[in-house]
Order: structure tokens, then C-alpha cells, then sequence
């Protein structure tokens, strides 16, 4: 079956010229979508400047948005070293950056900046477009290490002002007025859990919570959802240990609602089923997601990870299997680069292009990238603007926790850089 590149116009905004499609099958654009006007998005920061990993395209129009700000980087992506080139080995295999500890970037605003231009864009187009994030309950206010790389780099000699100082777990309110909502991860079935009194002060605020649950049995998954009914938490629950997101786990969702969501506020269960490759093909796929009555189901913008979806079937996905509207979003990774997907080359690797850092040992086909770099940030706006043209309600933002390697390898402890 011949399949759409994300309708009409996205193809031009995800920077794609008529060849490069998928595979070798033409590209056909279902026609309601031909006649639709073209939607003025401006191409993402980074196209058409030369960056490493960019396509070439015309140049735009000065008065056209950005999708993500990005500022002047204080180093060319050509010029970055490679990462075994400037670290040093601590505890066998464990890599410490040898970077002065006053130039340590902040890499969790480096998130935050993502995450809140993504949001920025998405709700200039669209006020009610859902932006959640999977993980990075700990963007949500000002951390320790932010505060102490703070003092790290403050000039010594300067004179002392306490008032100026961002006092530790400050809430970070202009991130929590682009962000609708994060997803937990295990905070019913795992050990690792936020603090309770964490969590309930952040709900206060207005944060929305939802989770997913991989729990040891079918008895501790019903408590868990049973759990979180009473504190008002989203839940996804099922017993996969691997994280694969591959089938429903239950075909009646706890509790079930026959009314229409039309918000997160509306939401009293959730779906996850991003995992497309264990299906023979792509209807088979979609019809797995639509028979159900979930309210809230997060899935991919691609069968397995590269065949684009069509505006009709992200429609025909927004509704129960009893009739009721229920929002539907698409997950995007902002911190790995994932191969299988249209943006990967065949020639990238580790080093080429230099902002890609290294193989992620835990996912197979994903590279660490440096999610700060203009490049990667281009490829990441692309992408969500082409999500956004396919008529999702919403984006989970995946990877946001990526930030914990790049702090890893950059302690502020001196003691534990010798």
C-alpha cells in the first residue's frame, strides 16, 4: 500500500525533498489535504545554515517563526572534540568530561528551553494541543546541583546579593505554563517513587499527573490502578517488565468512562501502545488501538518507526470503540536519536555528525545526541511540526531525562573529578 508522507505541506516543513521518501513507493497526499492552504510554519532553526546532519532547503522568509529558539552556540558542532577525546576514565568505565567546573552547561534548562519552545510553537497553533512529558518530574523546580553550579560559577569577588539568588526547589513557573501535564514512571509498582509530599505540592499547583505502571502481577496492577483513582493520577498499568508497549493490556480500561474527553482534566485512564513492529501491518495496528475505550492513548506517529500515519487514521484513533472522543498523542524522543526513523542517515554513527555522542546501551538503534545542539533541534522541530499537520491532540516528549547522563559525567564535586 502506498503511504502518505505526513500530508500535503508537511513533507516541505520536515524538510524532505521528493525523494526521500520512506521507501521507494510514491507519495500521495489524500485530496481534502491538497486543497487545504498552506499554513506559513517557517522551517525550524538550523535548515539551510550549513549545520551537520541539516538538509539544504531555500531560504526562508525573515518574518517566518522559529519552531525552537536557539541561541548562538559558544562552539561550532564542527569544532566540539570527540567525547573520547576529552575524558578521562573514573571507576572502569564510567567517563568524566574534563571541562572546567565554571563552564559546566546547565543541562537541565537546556531541557527545559526544548520542551518550552516545543510547547510555545504548538500552542500558537493550536491552544488546546497537549504537551505532557514522559519523566522529569525534577524540571519542575530548581534542583541542588542547579543551585550549587550557580555558586560554582559566581565571581568570588563580586558583591554578595541574596535576594538574587534562586533559592533551592524554587518552582520553575514558566516551564509549568507550557507543560500539561508529566508522566510518572512506576510511582505505584516500582520502588523509585516521587515523594508523596512532592508530588502533592506540585498537583496544588495545578501539574497533571499521569503514570505508567509495570507491575509484577495482574492483583498488584488492579491495586495500582485502584491507587491511583484515588489520588487522581492517569494511569497506564500492565505487567511487561521489557517497557515494549506492544498490545492492550486490558480490554476494558479501570475506570471506564463512556463520556467524551475533550482535556487531561476529563481523562480516567490511559493507553500506551507505541510498539508497532509484533503486527503483520499497519490496519492491523490501528484497529489493536481504536477497539477500546481508553481515554487517553499515547502511541507513535509511525508504524514501525518509519511508515508515516495518515490524517485519517489519527482520526479515526480519536474515538472509543463505544463512541465517545478521546485524545490521542503522539510520542516524540528529544533525546535520542533513534535510527529507524526518516531524519536518521545511513551514514551517521558516533562522532558523524559530531553531535552525535555514542550508542545507547539500553535501547538498541538509539545515539546519544547533544539535545542542545542547533542541528539536533532542527531535526526534533521538524519533526513535531509534521506531528502536529497529522491532527494528534497532543505530544508526550520523551527522552527529557536525558539531562541525568550528561550530569553524570560533569559532577560538581571536585573531589570526584581527580
Amino acid at each position: 500500500m502506498k503511504q502518505a508522507f505526513l500530508l500535503g505541506t508537511a513533507a516541505i516543513v520536515l524538510g524532505l525533498s521528493a525523494g526521500q521518501a520512506w521507501s521507494a513507493e510514491a507519495t500521495v497526499a489524500p485530496a481534502d489535504v491538497a486543497q487545504q492552504p498552506q499554513r506559513p510554519l517557517g522551517p525550524p532553526p538550523g535548515v539551510g545554515n550549513g549545520l551537520e546532519g541539516t538538509q539544504t532547503e531555500a531560504p526562508a522568509k525573515r518574518d517566518e517563526p522559529n519552531i525552537i529558539i536557539v541561541p548562538q552556540p559558544q562552539a561550532r558542532p564542527s569544532d566540539a572534540p570527540k567525547l573520547q577525546d576529552r575524558t578521562n576514565t573514573l571507576l572502569g568505565e564510567t567517563e568524566i568530561l574534563d571541562i572546567p567546573l565554571g563552564e559546566i552547561p546547565n543541562y537541565r534548562e537546556s531541557m527545559r528551553n526544548i520542551v518550552e519552545d516545543l510547547a510555545t510553537y504548538a500552542h500558537a497553533r493550536n491552544p488546546k494541543f497537549v504537551v505532557v512529558t514522559r519523566g522529569g518530574f525534577d524540571l519542575l523546580s530548581w534542583s541542588r546541583r542547579e543551585f550549587d553550579l550557580e555558586q560554582v560559577k559566581k565571581d568570588p569577588m563580586a558583591k554578595s546579593n541574596m535576594g538574587a539568588v534562586m533559592p533551592l526547589g524554587m518552582t520553575m513557573r514558566r516551564y509549568l505554563q507550557r507543560v500539561d501535564g508529566v508522566i510518572l514512571n512506576g510511582q505505584l509498582c516500582a520502588p523509585l517513587r516521587v515523594p508523596q509530599d512532592d508530588l502533592a505540592g506540585m498537583m496544588k499547583q495545578g501539574v497533571k499527573f499521569l503514570s505508567i505502571e509495570h507491575c509484577r502481577d495482574e492483583q498488584i496492577g488492579t491495586q495500582a490502578l485502584q491507587a491511583a483513582q484515588r489520588v487522581g493520577i492517569v494511569a497506564h498499568v500492565d505487567t511487561d517488565a521489557e517497557d515494549l508497549f506492544a498490545k492492550v493490556p486490558r480490554k476494558r480500561p479501570v475506570p471506564e468512562n463512556a463520556g467524551n474527553v475533550q482535556s487531561l482534566a476529563d481523562a480516567k485512564n490511559m493507553l500506551v501502545m507505541t510498539e508497532s513492529h509484533s503486527f503483520s501491518d499497519r490496519e492491523d495496528w490501528i484497529e489493536s488501538m481504536r477497539a477500546n475505550n481508553y481515554d487517553v492513548l499515547v502511541t507513535d506517529g509511525f508504524f514501525r518507526g518509519n511508515q508515516s500515519l495518515t490524517k485519517d487514521d489519527v482520526h479515526r484513533l480519536k474515538f472509543k470503540e463505544l463512541g465517545a472522543r478521546r485524545l490521542v498523542l503522539a510520542r516524540i524522543n528529544v533525546g535520542l536519536a533513534e535510527d529507524e526513523r526518516f531524519y536518521f542517515k545511513r551514514e551517521w554513527r558516533p562522532g558523524q555528525p559530531s553531535w552525535i555522542r555514542a550508542f545507547d546501551s539500553d535501547q538498541p538503534g538509539a545515539y546519544v545526541v547533544e539535545y542542545w545542539n542547533p542541528a539536533w533541534k532542527a531535526i526534533i522541530g521538524k519533526y513535531f511540526a509534521g506531528i502536529m499537520e497529522l491532527g494528534f491532540d497532543g505530544i508526550v516528549v520523551d527522552g527529557v531525562e536525558a539531562y541525568r547522563r550528561w550530569e553524570f559525567m560533569t559532577p560538581i564535586d571536585s573531589k570526584k573529578r581527580d
